[in-house]
């Protein structure tokens, strides 16, 4: 009997690129050169290390949304072919109905997947509101509270939050402060997002496959 699938391949690849925040943090903050860090407030070269964790999980968490959708519409489909969703994809690219009915399954899971990222990419959501329509389109049914900690009651807000600092990092040039707690804070919010989306998509999707 095969054993039940436990994670998505897009919250494996997740979890890869937050183990890279944790390198960053851990081994080239906390052990500069192998040893302790001095305490004190983060100097230049510092700073620039915490926005680089910023960077890479906020944008690790961008992938992660887009590539669920991705490998997690084509089952949706099997299994729910009136989903909202594919009522928008379908006013967006009328030709992909026609172009479905001479494709194999293989064809047309792949276009559909290209059909929904480019959708999703069309509306530009990050932050809060990109979870939360990836969680309505998959049909997830969950709410804002579903992906908070126990010592975070909050993760969206601080999600999004950290979504505009790295906006402003990114797309600004912006020299935003940081501290050690922030940086990690962020890998928690975003490893907290995946996990619950993670979990909530392999029970509904996977469940028994």
């Amino acid at each position: 009997m095969a054993s039940q699938k436990k994670l998505t391949e897009s919250f494996k690849r997740l979890r890869k690129n937050l183990n890279r925040a944790e390198t960053l943090l851990k081994k080239f903050f906390d052990q500069p050169g192998g040893m302790p860090r001095r305490r004190g407030q983060p100097q230049a070269h510092e700073q620039e290390l915490l926005r680089s964790v910023l960077v890479l999980a906020i944008g690790a968490l961008d992938a992660f949304l887009s590539e669920l959708l991705v490998e997690l519409m084509p089952r949706i489909a099997e299994e729910s072919t009136d989903a909202a969703v594919f009522e928008r994809i379908a006013k967006d690219n009328p030709g992909l109905i026609l172009r479905s009915l001479f494709l194999g399954a293989v064809e047309r899971n792949e276009a559909l997947s290209e059909a929904i990222q480019a959708h999703f990419h069309a509306k530009v959501m990050h932050g809060a509101k990109a979870v939360r329509q990836v969680s309505t389109w998959c049909a997830l049914g969950l709410g804002d509270q579903a992906y908070d900690l126990p010592t975070r009651p909050n993760v969206l807000s601080l999600t999004d939050e950290w979504t505009d600092k790295r906006h402003r990092i990114v797309h600004q040039g912006e020299l935003v402060k940081m501290t050690r707690q922030d940086a990690a804070e962020i890998i928690e919010c975003v490893a907290a997002i995946g996990k619950t989306l993670n979990a909530k998509a392999i029970e509904k999707l996977f469940r028994g496959r």
